[in-house]
């Protein structure tokens, strides 16, 4: 027997209840093979309305099609449930046939409803969320209607109603951004797709071959540790190339640091970024580890005091990501970092981490001579490193707030982190706890570096009074 008359027959009795004219359940021809051609039918619906609403130049999306078939999976749960309610078995594809009869009508109405939400008309400036409401009522009217076809009773096709609507909605909760087959083109992805190019024509082999050259210009511009003075100096680390809050901060830190703390010409920059290929080295693990061990050879490794600030994404097993895309990188762990530091000779570290789970750095790397602050605990993301964002909300506390107007790293970083956690309340954000551990040995180091950097600051506001 030819299908089609049957599909049909179907979708005219699904007109019959859409215009609530009279209608029975037996006018239904409830078998497999209709619910799979009814099936396909409402999928062609979804794709060409999508379509319509997307023009002039719509991009199709495949991953929509899973996030349809998980609606689909909800739907035939809740719907095996209702055949158990009411203890008949063919409910299920009664039901399955009686509500894909609608589908075309169903579409049609969502898609008015969305075109209307997404334009303004003049004159009628509710005129979609009224239209909205009005659907959303009167769809609600028609599950009701198609159900009591099958249950025959309010209680059970209330009961019905409820478990239908609630299959709807774990889709929208969890794949939001992929519901649709189609989107319209984005500015912003075409600017993300842009940028994208120039990674694209980045000479990977000549890059990674000037690294040693570009790292050696910055190690010898590195001035030796001075006789009779505690040295700071600083290394920062900016390990993800295609957001530029990592890279903002190092540069922004290395001049105060450079301006407040004594540290210029002890100071240098890893960094990946395209803004910085040409005059600063990647921030890759290998050239971390040769930069730490010319600092080591060149700064008084009974006083002096290394500052390492580390700013990336992190992860749950405890990695600093360093990413440079199409260039394959080396994440970096907080054993192999402890590793680095210890060949390098370096005694006295200030060690900062500022990136989501850091805290999972603290144990390896704590010792008696180091400092280690994290952005947050090991279970815990921190927040801010976004593309929209200038500043990491660990960076800014510390470094914009904090280390502005003191020289105490101590008490700097522990005051950021109740302004941190401030903020994250306010916001309404997990809290990210950020960790501090002093050694017992650094913590009297750290001061006496404190006294000599409050002195050198006081005469020089007495060389610019006396200029004055």
């Amino acid at each position: 027997m030819n299908p089609l008359p049957i599909l049909l027959a179907n979708l005219q009795n699904g007109l019959r209840l859409a215009f609530f004219r009279q209608c029975k359940l037996e006018g239904f021809i409830c078998s497999h093979d209709q619910f799979l051609l009814l099936l396909g039918l409402d999928l062609l619906f979804e794709i060409g309305s999508g379509y319509l609403l997307n023009l002039p130049a719509p991009t199709f999306q495949i991953y929509a099609l899973p996030v349809y078939t998980f609606d689909l999976a909800c739907f035939l749960i809740a719907i095996y449930l209702v055949a158990k309610i009411i203890r008949r078995e063919n409910a299920v594809l009664q039901i399955a046939v009686v509500i894909y009869s609608l589908a075309p009508v169903l579409i049609v109405l969502q898609t008015l409803s969305r075109y209307l939400n997404e334009h303004e008309f003049a004159g009628w400036p509710d005129l979609g969320l009224w239209v909205g409401g009005t659907a959303a009522v009167y769809l609600l009217v028609l599950l009701g209607r198609g159900l009591y076809l099958v249950c025959d009773r309010l209680p059970t096709t209330a009961i019905s109603v409820v478990l239908v609507l609630l299959s709807i909605d774990p889709a929208e909760w969890w794949f939001a951004d992929y519901r649709d087959f189609w989107y319209p083109p984005d500015e912003q992805d075409s600017e993300r797709s842009d940028s994208y190019v120039k990674y694209k024509d980045l000479d990977a082999e000549a890059l990674l071959y000037r690294q040693p050259a570009l790292l050696g210009e910055a190690l010898n511009r590195l001035r030796p540790e001075r006789k009779k003075h505690v040295d700071l100096f600083y290394v920062g680390f900016a390990g993800f190339a295609t957001e530029d809050v990592f890279s903002i901060e190092v540069d922004y830190i290395k001049r105060l640091f450079d301006q407040r703390f004594d540290t210029a010409g002890h100071s240098l920059n890893l960094v990946n970024h395209l803004d910085t290929l040409a005059d600063t080295p990647l921030a890759t693990t290998t050239n971390l580890e040769v930069a730490l061990k010319g600092i080591g050879k060149i700064m008084n490794r009974d006083e002096d005091v290394l500052f390492l600030y580390l700013t990336s994404h992190g992860s749950s097993d405890h990695t600093l990501s360093v990413e440079f895309w199409p260039l394959p990188l080396h994440d970096l762990t907080p054993e192999r970092l402890k590793a680095m530091l210890d060949r390098a000779g370096i005694k006295w570290r200030v060690i900062v981490v500022s990136a989501c789970y850091s805290g999972g750095f603290v144990d390896a790397l704590k010792g008696p001579n180091t400092l280690v602050a994290t952005a947050a605990a090991a279970d815990r993301t921190s927040f801010g490193c976004g593309s929209e964002s200038d500043f990491t909300y660990f960076g800014e506390a510390v470094f914009k707030e904090q280390l502005q107007n003191r020289f105490s790293l101590i008490s700097a970083f522990r005051d950021a982190a109740v302004s941190i956690a401030k903020r994250e309340q306010h916001e309404q954000l997990e809290a990210s706890k950020p960790q501090l551990s002093v050694g017992p040995s650094i913590a009297p180091h750290l001061a006496a570096l404190e006294k000599s950097l409050t002195q050198l600051q006081c005469g020089a506001e007495r060389d610019k009074a006396k200029a004055c």
